[in-house]
């Protein structure tokens, strides 16, 4: 019973902020939930956070599936990376086979093309996220992203969704 006497000890300010942004805090709903009980006994009730835009973070929850979105497309487009990298060394090494290695070759075009449309999903998921959180600056410019991720694509996506994962929590 502890956090209920702490957060009665928060104003009204910090407990909306609470409500709000208990997921970037990494609280549970049960916080939230006590946070949303006291406000309703100090006259601020449930209608009244979610008319004001208090009740749920907009932002973050727009970002966060652009985010989980972003994640998807990447997961996808690293292991069509990895399909187009054994279908190229798979044709290379049936050179005595040629149907063999017509076969590899067109599963190698086709994992190619898979992978370039993931790859520019997730780079417009990766643009949506910080345009809904207003960082202006770009991380790479499309020309610069598409050229270096078909080399180092593995490094690029892991620190990519570290950054963005880090600035969830900073969404308010």
């Amino acid at each position: 019973m502890e956090i209920n006497e702490k957060l009665k000890s928060f104003d009204d300010s910090k407990l909306i902020d609470i409500v709000k942004n208990y997921r970037q805090y990494k609280y549970d709903e049960n916080i939230r939930n006590v946070a949303i009980s006291i406000l309703e006994s100090r006259g601020i009730d449930l209608d009244t956070l979610k008319l004001r835009g208090d009740f749920i973070n907009k932002s973050y929850d727009d970002a966060k599936q652009e985010f989980e979105s972003f994640e998807k497309s990447s997961k996808i487009a690293f292991t069509l990376y990895g399909l187009m990298l054994i279908f190229r060394i798979s044709s290379s090494l049936a050179k005595s086979n040629e149907v063999l290695q017509v076969i590899f070759l067109i599963l190698f075009g086709i994992s190619i093309i898979g992978y370039l449309i993931f790859l520019i999903k997730s780079f417009v998921n990766q643009s949506r996220y910080y345009e809904i959180i207003g960082k202006k600056e770009s991380q790479l410019n499309p020309g610069l992203y598409f050229t270096v991720g078909l080399m180092i694509y593995l490094v690029m996506y892991f620190i990519f969704s570290k950054q963005m994962r880090e600035e969830m929590n900073e969404i308010r």
